[in-house]
Parts: C-alpha cells; sequence; structure tokens
C-alpha cells in the first residue's frame, strides 16, 4: 500500500491538507476548512508514557500525543491526525520515544523526539507492528507482530501475533517467539534479559508469559481462568513486582470490569488491586519500585502500591475538529422523467456471446446484445443470480416466490416464467447459481455460507464446502473436477481482518486449497467479482484492485502464475463466453464487451429506464391523535388530507371532508406519526442477502418506511433501491452506500480492499457514478486516504461519510459515527472502554462536533421483556431461520443471567442520551441484519427511554426527525406537515406515553401509498390479522 503521507510527515497543519490530485476540481464549493478545537478533561482509553526524570507524561489521547507535566495541567499536542500515533514508550535513555503508527496503512513501529520532532519510521512491511517497548538499555525495541504470515500446506492462514525485536536504529526485525498462540503485550524485565507478554487464542489471553531473551527460555508468570482474560503486563524497576490487566467477564466477549492487579514475582501474597473498575488495556509506568501511573475510569492516575493510595493526575487537552457543512444532493422526489436503470444486478453473457441475462427492477431480463431487455417475471418478489447452461438452452435463477429464495430453471423456449420451476426446493436459502460444464450439477450457497451441490436431474443437494464467512459465488473448473470461491483468509485470530482470496475445492475428494489473488490483496468482493474460470480452461478471471484479472491455471483449475491485468476501468461481476473469446463486466453502472484478441471494449447499450411511482389520490385520514415528529405535544381528532405522494394539510377534523377525497381512513382510537428510520441497515449484504422479499416487507409491517443502507453490495443496492422507487418490489424508501471503502486488509464480502492512490480515485468515481447517498469508510483505511473520501463526497456527492472512529474523524469533517463504538483497528476503541463506558472526552467531541452517532446496542436481553415478540404474527414475514434467531434471542435472555449486558445497555444508553441532552445529534440504528431486523429498532427505542431517560417523543424524533434533518432531507422528510412526503404509520395506542405502542403497527405509508400491515405481509403469511383501520 502506498500513500503519500508528505503532508502528514511534515507536520502541516490540519487545515492545510488537502486531497487535491486525486479528482477533478469541484462542482460544488467546499466548506470552509475552519480547524478549532474542544476542550476535554477526560479521555476514553487513554495510554501514557513518562519522562525517565518523571516530570513529564506524553499520552495518547483519542490518537494523538500529547505532552503534559507529572503534576497535570494543559496538555500540548506533539502530533497531527495523520500520523496516527499511538502505545508511546519513552526509552529509559531519554532520548526517543516508540511509537505505533498507522500512517502508510499497516502499522508500524516509529520514533520520534520527546518533543514530537524527528519522526522514523523503524518497521516496514504487511505485517502488523504492535506495542512497542524500548529496551532498558535504550538500543533495542520489542513489539509484537502478524508480520510472520504462517500458512499451512494447503495455503490456509496460520497465523499468530508473536513477540519480535528490531533495532532502534532499524534494521531486520528478529522473532523471539514462535508458537501458535497469540502472544502480545511484551514488556521488559528491568535487566533487560527477559521479556513478558501475554498469550492466549485472538484477543482472549489467558496467561502472563517470560522468555529469555539470550536462550528462549519460556517460563509462566501468572495464568487467569474462565471468561477472564490478561493483558498489558510491566515489571517493577525492582523486579519483585509484576502490574497486569485482568479483564473480568461471564464471556469473553463482554467484559465487565478491567482491574489492574500488582503480584510479587515470587508468588507470595494477594493481588494489589487499583481503585478503578475499568482499567484501560495498557501497560502501567513505574516510577519507583512503589509508584506507577495508570490509565482508567477517563482519567491517569498515580499510585502508591504500597499503601494503595491514589491521586488522578489532572489536564486538558485541546482537540482539533473542523465545522460541518456542505452543500448536500438534492432528490427530486416529485420527478416524472424517465431515469436510466443503474442497478443492473449480476449480468451473465450467454454461451454464445449474444444476449445478456441480468436483474433489473426487480424482474429477471435476458437482452439481445444491442437489443432490447425483455422481462421474463413480471412480479414483487425478489430474484438474484441469473446463470446460462452451458448449452445456453436454460437459465438457473434464484427467486423466493414460492416462499424461500431457491433455485429457478426457466427455459429460453418460454416466454414468460410461468412453467419455472425450483430445481430443488427447501426451506433453506439458495443463491448464487453456477452451473458444472456438463449441466448436470448446480453449485449454491445457503444462509449459513456453507457451498453445495444440487443434482440438475433429481434435485438431491449433497454438501461441498463448509460454511465461510459470506463467500462468493462458485465456478467450476472446465474439466469439472474443482469449484472456486472468493472467500475471507484471517491473518489470525486476534483480529478478523484478511484478504479475499480464492478458494478451491476438489468435488471428488473435498480437498481444499487456498490461493492469494495477489499477495496481500484481495479479490475486489465477494459477491459477483470472480473467480471465474474460462471455459477454455486456461485461465480463471476475477476483479482485483477494481479492475479485470486474469490468472493461468492448470488442467484441475488450480493457479499456476501471476495474475495479469485486461483492462484499465473499473470493474464489476465478469462473466466470460463459451469460447472465452469475449468477457462481459459493469462498469460504473454500464455494461462493456472486452475482445480477449484485441483488448477492445465495446460499450452494450441498455435501453431500460424507469419513473417513480406515485399514487393518484386524495386520501383522508382521520386521527385520534397525531405526532408531527417533534416536540412532547400531541393533536388530537385530527385530519391528514394526502394529495399524491405529498401531504396537503393536517387540521382539526371538520364533519364535512375536503372536496375530491378518494378514500378515507377512520382511524379515531389511533395515533399518526411519520414513518420510522432504521439509520444503520445492510440490505444488501451480509445476511440480509438471504431475505429476499421478505426484507422489505418486514420493515414496512414494523413501521418502518426509511431505511439507510451503510455498506451494501453496490450493484445490488442501486437494484433495490430503484426497484422500491418504480414500485416493482415493495419496501421503504431507501438511501443507500454501496460497498464501503478500506484498506489493505478486509472482512465482510463488501468492503472494498484499496491499495493504491489510483485505485481509491476509481472507487470514489464508481461511488459517484451510482448516484449513492453516503460514502462509508471503514476500519482498515487509513486517515490520509479518508480525508480525501470525505473531501469527495462533501464536493463531488453532496454526501455525508461516516465510519467507525470519531477522532481524528472529528478533525476531518466527518459527518458520522456509525455505531457509538464499534471494532476498530486498534483492538480497542477511543470512544468506548473495554468495559462498555465512554467518558468526558467522547460525551463532548459528540455533543460540540456536529457529528451524528448511531446507538445500535444489540442488547439481545431485552428480548426478556417482552414474550409477545417472539409471538408477533409479523415474525412470519422473516425467514424462518431469521425468526429462529428471535426465539433463541428470548430463550437464551430468559435462562441466563443478563446483569453484565444490561450494566452495558444502561452505560451506552445514558451515553446517548447525554449526548442529545447537550446538542449532540443521535440517530436509532441497529446494524440488522447482522442484529434482528425490525424488532430490534423498537427495543433500540425502547431501551433508550427505559436505560437512557428519555422521553418517548425524544426517543422518536432519533428514528424520525432528526434523522432526516441529519441527512439534509428535513425539507420534504421527517415530520407530518403539508408538503412534506406522505411517509407514516398509524399505530394502536399512544406512543408518547408508552413507547412500545409504536410497534403497534396498523397501516404504513411511502410516498403516498397506504397499506394495512396485513396486506404488506400477505404474500409470506396469512396469519396477521386484518385490522379495522386500513384493511381492505
Amino acid at each position: 500500500m502506498k500513500i503519500d503521507l508528505s503532508s502528514a510527515l511534515a507536520s502541516l497543519a490540519l487545515a492545510a491538507v488537502s486531497a487535491s490530485g486525486l479528482y477533478a476540481a469541484p462542482t460544488k464549493p467546499a466548506a470552509k476548512s475552519d480547524a478549532s478545537t474542544i476542550t476535554i478533561s477526560e479521555a476514553t482509553n487513554a495510554q501514557v508514557t513518562v519522562s525517565p526524570d518523571g516530570k513529564t507524561i506524553l499520552a495518547d489521547f483519542q490518537g494523538l500525543i500529547y505532552s503534559l507535566p507529572m503534576a497535570g495541567g494543559t496538555a500540548k499536542r506533539l502530533t497531527q491526525p495523520f500520523q496516527e500515533a499511538s502505545h508511546p514508550d519513552w526509552s529509559k535513555v531519554g532520548d526517543i520515544v516508540a511509537l505505533q503508527c498507522y500512517a502508510g496503512g499497516t502499522f508500524h513501529i516509529w520514533t520520534m523526539k520527546p518533543d514530537g520532532t524527528g519522526l522514523k519510521q523503524v518497521t516496514f512491511g504487511h505485517g502488523d507492528d504492535r506495542e512497542p517497548r524500548i529496551s532498558p538499555d535504550g538500543k533495542t525495541i520489542v513489539f509484537t507482530s502478524d508480520r510472520a504470515f504462517k500458512t499451512g500446506a494447503d495455503g490456509s492462514s496460520q497465523g499468530s501475533y508473536d513477540i519480535w525485536t528490531v533495532p532502534v536504529a532499524g534494521g531486520e526485525p528478529t522473532q523471539i517467539t514462535k508458537s501458535d498462540a497469540d502472544e502480545f503485550g511484551p514488556s521488559w524485565s528491568p535487566d533487560g534479559k527477559k521479556i513478558a507478554f501475554v498469550s492466549g487464542v485472538g484477543l482472549t489471553a489467558t496467561s502472563v508469559q517470560a522468555i529469555d531473551v539470550a536462550n528462549g527460555k519460556q517460563v509462566e508468570l501468572l495464568k487467569v481462568g474462565g471468561a477472564n482474560r490478561v493483558e498489558a503486563p510491566s515489571w517493577s524497576p525492582d523486579a519483585k513486582h509484576l502490574a497486569y490487566i485482568e479483564f473480568e467477564a461471564s464471556d469473553p466477549r463482554a467484559v465487565n470490569t478491567g482491574l489492574m492487579k500488582i503480584v510479587g514475582t515470587d508468588g507470595k501474597g494477594s493481588p494489589t488491586v487499583a481503585k478503578s473498575k475499568d482499567v484501560f488495556p495498557f501497560p502501567a509506568v513505574w516510577l519507583s519500585p512503589t509508584q506507577l501511573v495508570y490509565t482508567g475510569s477517563g482519567h491517569i492516575v498515580k499510585m502508591d502500591v504500597s499503601s494503595g493510595m491514589e491521586s488522578e493526575i489532572s489536564f486538558t487537552a485541546a482537540i482539533p475538529y473542523q465545522p460541518h457543512g456542505f452543500p448536500h444532493k438534492v432528490h427530486n422526489f416529485d420527478s416524472t422523467v424517465a431515469k436510466q436503470v443503474k442497478g443492473i444486478y449480476a449480468p451473465a453473457l450467454s454461451p454464445d456471446g449474444k444476449s445478456v441475462a441480468f436483474v433489473a427492477l426487480n424482474q429477471l431480463y435476458v437482452m439481445p446484445v444491442g437489443g432490447t431487455p425483455k422481462a421474463i417475471t413480471n412480479d414483487t418478489f425478489y430474484k438474484q443470480g441469473p446463470a446460462w447452461s452451458p448449452d445456453g438452452t436454460k437459465l438457473a435463477y434464484i427467486s423466493d416466490r414460492d416462499g424461500i429464495e431457491n433455485i429457478y430453471l426457466h427455459s429460453m423456449s418460454e416466454a414468460t416464467d410461468a412453467g419455472d420451476k425450483r430445481l430443488a426446493p427447501q426451506q433453506t436459502a439458495q443463491i448464487m447459481p453456477a452451473w458444472s460444464p456438463d449441466g448436470k450439477w448446480m453449485a449454491f450457497q445457503d444462509q449459513t455460507g456453507a457451498t453445495l451441490l444440487a443434482d440438475v436431474a433429481s434435485g438431491m443437494v449433497k454438501p461441498l464446502a463448509a460454511s465461510t464467512f459470506f463467500p462468493g459465488r462458485a465456478s467450476f473448473s472446465p474439466n469439472g473436477k474443482t469449484v472456486a470461491i472468493a472467500t475471507i483468509r484471517p491473518y489470525t485470530k486476534r483480529f478478523r481482518e484478511g484478504t479475499s482470496a480464492i478458494l478451491t475445492v476438489d468435488i471428488a475428494t473435498l480437498k481444499q486449497h487456498w490461493y492469494a489473488a495477489a499477495p496481500f490483496e484481495s479479490v475486489t468482493t465477494r459477491t459477483e467479482d470472480g473467480p471465474t474460470y474460462t471455459p477454455d480452461g486456461k485461465e480463471m478471471i476475477f476483479v482485483l484492485d477494481d479492475l479485470l484479472y486474469a490468472m493461468p491455471v492448470d488442467a484441475d483449475g488450480h493457479p499456476t502464475g501471476k495474475a495479469v491485468k485486461l483492462n484499465d476501468e473499473t470493474t464489476d461481476a465478469p462473466s466470460v463466453s463459451a469460447d472465452s473469446k469475449t468477457i462481459l463486466y459493469l462498469n460504473n453502472g454500464k455494461l462493456k464487451l472486452l475482445d480477449r484478441a484485441t483488448s477492445k471494449v465495446t460499450p452494450v447499450a441498455m435501453p431500460l429506464t424507469y419513473t417513480f411511482a406515485k399514487p393518484k389520490q386524495k386520501l383522508l385520514i382521520h386521527a385520534g391523535k397525531v405526532w408531527q415528529g417533534t416536540g412532547p405535544g400531541l393533536l388530537t381528532d385530527v385530519d391528514i388530507v394526502v394529495t399524491d405522494n405529498r401531504i396537503t394539510s393536517v387540521g382539526p377534523h371538520k364533519a364535512t371532508p375536503p372536496a375530491g377525497i378518494t378514500r378515507t381512513i377512520e382511524a379515531p382510537d389511533s395515533t399518526v406519526l411519520p414513518g420510522l428510520w432504521e439509520n444503520h441497515a445492510h440490505p444488501d449484504s451480509d445476511n440480509g442477502i438471504y431475505y429476499g422479499a421478505r426484507m422489505g416487507r418486514l420493515w414496512l409491517s414494523y413501521g418502518v418506511t426509511t431505511t439507510r443502507g451503510i455498506a451494501d453490495n453496490a450493484y445490488r443496492s442501486v437494484e433495490h433501491n430503484e426497484s422500491y422507487r418504480s414500485g416493482a418490489a415493495v419496501g421503504p424508501r431507501t438511501f443507500s452506500t454501496g460497498e464501503a471503502v478500506d484498506g489493505e486488509r478486509v472482512y465482510y464480502p463488501m468492503m472494498i480492499a484499496t491499495t493504491s492512490e489510483e485505485q481509491l480515485q476509481r472507487e470514489f468515481l464508481r461511488l459517484k457514478a451510482l448516484d449513492f447517498d453516503m460514502v462509508k469508510l471503514y476500519v482498515r483505511l487509513p486517515f490520509a486516504w479518508a480525508k480525501k473520501g470525505i473531501d469527495f463526497a462533501h464536493t463531488q456527492m453532496g454526501v455525508d461519510t461516516a465510519s467507525h472512529y470519531l477522532l481524528p474523524a472529528v478533525a476531518l469533517g466527518e459527518d458520522g459515527m456509525s455505531h457509538l463504538s464499534a471494532t476498530s483497528r486498534f483492538g480497542w476503541a477511543y470512544s468506548r472502554s473495554l468495559s462498555g463506558h465512554s467518558y468526558g472526552d467522547v460525551q463532548t467531541l459528540l455533543a460540540k462536533s456536529g457529528m451524528w452517532t448511531i446507538s445500535t446496542t444489540f442488547a439481545q436481553a431485552q428480548y426478556a421483556e417482552d414474550a409477545g415478540i417472539v409471538s408477533d404474527p409479523r415474525q412470519a414475514v422473516a425467514p424462518p431461520w431469521e425468526h429462529g434467531r428471535v426465539v433463541t434471542a428470548f430463550n437464551t435472555a430468559k435462562a441466563s443471567d443478563q446483569k453484565a449486558a444490561y450494566v452495558h445497555l444502561r452505560d451506552e444508553e445514558s451515553t446517548v442520551a447525554n449526548d442529545l441532552h447537550t446538542g449532540g445529534i443521535v440517530l436509532a440504528g441497529t446494524d440488522s441484519p447482522l442484529d434482528i431486523p425490525a424488532t430490534s429498532l423498537h427495543l433500540n427505542l425502547r431501551a433508550q427511554v427505559k436505560y437512557g431517560g428519555m422521553q418517548p417523543w425524544e426517543a422518536l424524533t432519533t428514528a424520525t426527525s432528526m434523522a432526516a434533518r441529519a441527512y439534509g432531507y428535513g425539507k420534504d422528510l421527517g415530520t407530518l406537515e403539508p408538503g412534506k412526503l406522505a411517509d407514516l404509520i398509524i399505530v394502536g395506542g399512544d406512543p408518547l406515553t408508552a413507547i412500545d405502542d409504536v410497534a403497534k403497527v396498523q397501516c404504513v405509508a411511502v410516498n403516498g401509498k397506504l397499506q394495512s400491515v396485513d396486506e404488506v405481509a400477505a404474500p409470506f403469511t396469512k396469519d396477521v390479522p386484518k385490522n379495522n383501520v386500513c384493511s381492505q
């Protein structure tokens, strides 16, 4: 990964750092770059080091290194956001400070002078080098790294974190430990002869080990039991004591407390325990044999080990931030102009190269190259993944018209799908079909990520490859002996990221082997980007760096050489003709054909358009109560008039209705309010791809009229969006994002592994071409590139950006955090401690910066509070295995101790409520379908009230008017006022008195089209009872 860091390394002022040169001149004026500061006096997950004379502290506050006196006071900032410096360790010699920096897109060890100057990189390469500690003589740095990149004979990752050393002056690192365990958190003994570290599996280290550097002899110093884990050991200067952090947990994923314990190295006596119950996961700094400094509970603390006395070292620090403001993209929701279809999902070139099959506007189409598309289907059920039989006489595709996404076979001799039948009827999902070369077998994947084979003649199904994490579409080698799949290959168990690699499976023996698309790089996405074998048996093609590549293979389909680039433009979803001479692919919403012999690229016209669906009506709703979307007040006995798709009046009920009313709804015992926004969803990625048409209907049945997709398969997302807008599918209004832009390492299938400035440019232009409504900047994207993404989104697209980070996102002008706290590249977050607490820095930065945050609680303990959720007939709209998740959540919550879960929930909701009450922007969202769709949003709103202390109306604004305003859509959405779009719900009861009532949805309207919940649910269940409000 090559990143231009000249601006950062020269320590230029943040406001002067520009993304110029990456893209063309802006079409809209950029927001004024007015760098300001916000002062904090508490710090979440702060870490410190102390000068040898004990007079000065260097502290990492929110990813920036500050200097302050040991007595406390005003901190001075030493580093810039793009340097991404953390884990400072001051040499005992006093001349340098070691750092862990992510500048450049990989963690490496750097050094600087104590005043922040002289920044120098010490380690290099693709490995993540973390947690530096300088030896007592000041000559050597110990660190932990995954740079060994251990692999098995089958190419699978066998990597782990090991302990390494490197000279302070630089040079080749030396590996100290080599076990299969993850070994990290190193610390030198006072004499420099031994290194202590923690050891375990993944993040869960269960012991502290010590190794003799000279002879490699290793001993166990201590071990913890149960679900507890240990981190950050440090020796006292006289070697008589060892301090460490023990995280106590009832579950490895849910830390209850973080305790710093000090034990005698002679093994005698009981541990001394620091007062904080939320110690941060960094080594204590010993000042003397009896005094140390640690961080916890938002503070820097000085402790006398012998007496147990503690004192806080107070500080203030000025955090840089960039005020928000840019011209937002304007949506014309009333347009009647025909729009060009861009959502061309999974196009497949016919074997003869003369036709293209694809999904668009929720239908399966076949189009002669150069001709007019013809719809094979005509219904509101879901379609996906067309695949031509080898002889071109049949099309396999996915539909859920019989309830579950299954494979259907269509004969090309038929004009419609009337005679199409399921290949292998199952009550489990079947997606991404792929034919064997002889046409006898069909590979596909189910909702667990397993790859299976179906006998085309009999429909018999057998397993091929065990579940992997959201794999891509399978492809058969031309001799039919091997299947290739793109799937995740993590580097270690400690961190989930790795590369999207190529997995081959021998059909006869089930033997597997892993291959890299290129060293340290990924197949661009694990969706429709390959690998796909060419029928001549010579190559497999796939997308790498957003471009089309071909890799040579042997007769059985195993890669034999380096991939070769075939084009120079952004590519998705390649497919190949039977003679291997022509490749079809997508380029920024347009179809292209590549001639392999000449490399000539020919555009393929797509004469397919759509218009926004809009009812022709004058609808009168007579409501007992109306909440308009702001404030605590309710209107009573109200008439709402909707003309076509917009509200034209909201006023007192009149005995005589207005002229021209075409439909009247009487709801005297109900409340009308704006439809709910689900502000963090992935409807077109992860397990959302197994829902089919159920997803949109499930959301509507629970009152969700708008979803904000935050990272999805790009073309599937656009296709869904256009389907909903045109009325071809039933679902909420959607604002979509496409794939997230990530760094070199990735995890999810819809993260773009970005490894060069050129690719970054391509990805931004692709997002703009597909007209997305947000840009998601993911976990491993360096902040230097994130800044370029923010500037591009604001000036070229007029849309928000979001990430998992609070800082330096605040300093870069980012718009939001997609969670209050979530996965980070550090293994911990600056926005919430491992015990679940967010301190004053987080609350102040959120409230004063203008960034919005989304409260994704994942609090399934709440299911125990309402047994009616499980038995709600609307649950039948979800796929059966997804309803099974609800049942499991309920049973687990009822049967187990949920005290720790509620502590975490209260902590999060108190932070969210404080943010709202101090002027911050809070949005309700769930990360569904990773969390359970629809129901989890209601649990989120309930938690805001019950555990955060919000009033019901305040919680409701986070899912209505506040969301619309945050994204720049307040002119048209979010409230019930004349002129606004008629996105509304009618519910039983009064949700401003009882927040649970907002789930009692009777009717739902999107863009003015009003439907009863039983009508919405009807294609998948008849169990939802009709109501006397709007059921027909």
